[in-house]
């Protein structure tokens, strides 16, 4: 208890600190979005914009039904047991759960197509400098694992607009699918929390409103 105790307290406290303490949002530039469930926050980017184009990553023949192709990509990083096992939280097994403390290599990614997305009380606008975007997409480009000839490998998500990704990256205690949104976030130069292993540690810089 004690150690959950600790734990909580530094993820508080990382959430609280900000990384690029200085940013502001430009006054024009590309509009990117956070968005949370509760439990988890993902990244929401166009699919093609600022010269940048994921679709080769992100491929509309993945889905069963191309038409479902979003003109973006909601996206998180998360461990792989959770991810396929648990499609709701329910679901959710403690194996998987001790896992994911301890720490394992088995992550992927989780893409939801998402059409002309706008804020809700659960999803937050921002924008971001052409820069910024760009280093954005670096990273979630790093993300995916790709296999012999360069591609990625997508796998069957929840339904037919989401898919999953195999993904690089070592899941754990101390890196969690929020550290994921926040590090791409910080590495970017946006800001964030120093240290976000929980949803509020990203959702918190971002003010959200109805759509």
């Amino acid at each position: 208890m004690l150690f959950v105790g600790l734990y909580m307290a530094a993820a508080l406290l990382g959430s609280l600190i900000p990384a690029n303490r200085d940013w502001r949002e430009p006054d024009s530039g590309l509009t990117l979005f956070v968005e949370t469930n509760g439990v988890h926050v993902s990244l929401i980017v166009p699919m093609r914009a600022g010269g940048e184009d994921i679709s080769d990553l992100i491929r509309p023949q993945d889905l069963q039904n191309p038409e479902l192709f979003g003109t973006h990509a909601m996206i998180g990083w998360g461990h792989g047991g959770v991810y396929r096992n648990s499609p709701t939280w329910s679901d959710v097994r403690v194996r998987d759960v001790a896992s994911a403390v301890v720490g394992s290599d088995d992550s992927l990614l989780h893409i939801y197509h998402v059409n002309n997305p706008a804020p809700t009380p659960y999803r937050a606008a921002f924008r971001v400098s052409a820069a910024q975007f760009r280093a954005i997409i670096r990273d979630i480009r790093r993300s995916f694992r790709l296999n012999t000839a360069g591609e990625s490998i997508p796998m069957p998500g929840y339904g037919p607009d989401n898919l999953f990704y195999r993904a690089n990256g070592r899941y754990s205690a101390l890196h969690t699918c929020n550290n994921w949104t926040g590090d791409v976030l910080r590495r970017a130069g946006v800001k964030t929390g120093v240290w976000t292993p929980m949803p509020g540690g990203v959702m918190r810089w971002f003010p959200r409103r109805d759509g």
